[in-house]
């Protein structure tokens, strides 16, 4: 595949340093130049111009509202592939890349076709030998999705195990076969389970999830979103997602059911986020009665 044919794609909300680094790093990789392409979901701090201005090989897509994570993202896959695209990567802005990470993740989906998505190791940006996400695995008891190798150090230990079933949106490479046939992100979710919900369909399409330990990167950790703070919109729209999470996937019922939604809450009350359990409900109420749409479709 050439270079161009390979699109990074990368959402922007404000924060503009950290697009600006980001968009560095991957300009800086090794195999291409692939193809940029920043998505804009109505930055007040003048994003769309400053990228333009910083990296004029790029596409800039301006969305003209705050359309969330999944429908954000989206509108940048249909640019990619109306355009061409035969393999996007999708990556958040609060980010940086080791310059072999997208040559990597390219070699290993030459390498395993049958696979639609590959992840690669992200590290804590604040401390760069330790692993943020090498992956993400399902556990039982308690029931959740759980990020393998979270605050180890990368001394090899999470390298081996390659086929996943899950993987966090914060950056995966997707196949155009995987998008025409599964989807994309489900644009109910505004943040959050979007990548639950897409693991989740590739699966039932018979797509596989592969980690890709020789690709690296490094992530600033949630700075749009607000995750573990008491900033009461990232609570309710953890409350929301869920809640549309168990409706569309109820079958799952052990990741999807009461058990499941007992222990969400129980974990936020130990790990001292009391003040999140009022907003988490009323978004969770929200999510219950929310009208539900398939995903779009590519």
């Amino acid at each position: 595949m050439n270079p161009s044919d390979v699109w990074i794609v990368t959402l922007g909300y404000n924060h503009i340093d950290d697009t600006l680094e980001c968009l560095q790093s991957l300009a800086a990789g090794e195999g291409g130049p692939y193809t940029l392409l920043f998505v804009d979901n109505a930055s007040g701090d003048g994003s769309p111009e400053k990228v333009r201005a910083a990296f004029p090989q790029a596409h800039v897509l301006e969305n003209g509202a705050n359309l969330g994570f999944a429908k954000g993202f989206n509108e940048g896959l249909k640019y990619a592939v109306a355009h061409g695209a035969l393999a996007v990567f999708m990556i958040n802005n609060d980010t940086i890349v080791d310059p072999g990470c997208v040559k990597a993740l390219l070699a290993d989906a030459e390498a395993h076709p049958e696979a639609g998505i590959w992840v690669p190791k992200i590290l804590y940006y604040a401390d760069r030998g330790v692993i943020w996400s090498a992956g993400s695995r399902f556990r039982a008891f308690p029931p959740a999705v759980v990020m393998r190798g979270t605050r180890h150090p990368d001394d090899g230990s999470f390298d081996g195990e390659r086929v996943l079933q899950y993987a966090t949106s914060c950056a995966l490479l997707l196949s155009r076969r995987f998008l025409e046939e599964v989807g994309l992100l489900d644009g109910d979710y505004f943040i959050m389970c979007d990548d639950y919900d897409l693991c989740i369909r590739a699966g039932e399409a018979g797509f596989g999830i592969r980690f890709v330990p020789e690709a690296k990167m490094w992530h600033k950790v949630s700075k749009s979103t607000g995750v573990g703070t008491p900033n009461p919109f990232f609570w309710k729209q953890y409350g929301r997602s869920t809640a549309i999470l168990f409706r569309k996937h109820a079958k799952h019922r052990w990741l999807t059911g009461p058990v499941a939604f007992g222990y969400i809450l129980a974990r936020m009350v130990v790990e001292g986020h009391r003040y999140g359990v009022r907003p988490f409900l009323e978004g969770w109420r929200e999510g219950r009665r929310a009208t539900l749409t398939p995903p779009e479709r590519i």
